[in-house]
């Protein structure tokens, strides 16, 4: 994977060890394609990153408020279980340009219709194999339909796997 693939929105299957800098590989090219391309601001949903638990959401959400330029450069919203949803609905509503969440809270959002795809640019499903394994194939296929069916230009999509070694 170069940054070039993820900035170009080439759709990619991603294997690589754990702790070897995944994150940040789709974090910058995202944010710089939604940069160059003036994303930022439309209080509109850019970019979805997907995560099989609550602390990888997080991990995601830390890398990408470091690459900010400045603190109000772009917005990210990162949703969970076990909190109410109402606080995340109402930044939804406010507008989001990046939203980082588990699989079952944001079909949560996606059911109550809180998630509008038309300007989407990208999707990332990290640690997918995790998600899968975890028995999330249907909410993940759910949320592909819906996207695939709402988002008025293709969007980019790249499915993230970590191992503990390469075969």
């Amino acid at each position: 994977m170069t940054f070039s693939n993820v900035f170009n929105r080439e759709d990619l299957i991603v294997r690589d060890l754990t702790g070897s800098g995944k994150t940040l590989g789709f974090s910058l090219p995202i944010i710089e394609y939604l940069r160059a391309n003036k994303c930022f601001g439309t209080k509109a949903i850019q970019a979805i990153i997907l995560a099989p638990t609550r602390e990888l959401a997080l991990q995601i959400t830390r890398v990408l408020n470091d690459l900010k330029h400045h603190e109000k450069e772009y917005n990210v919203l990162t949703v969970y279980g076990g909190v109410s949803i109402d606080e995340q609905t109402w930044q939804l509503r406010k507008g989001v340009d990046i939203f980082v969440g588990t699989t079952g809270r944001v079909l949560d959002h996606m059911n109550r219709g809180n998630l509008n795809f038309t300007d989407l640019k990208a999707l990332v499903l990290d640690e997918a194999d995790t998600m899968l394994n975890m028995g999330f194939k249907e909410d993940v296929d759910q949320m592909m339909a819906q996207i695939k069916y709402y988002c008025k230009e293709t969007s980019f999509h790249a499915l993230f796997s970590h191992c503990s070694k390469l075969d």
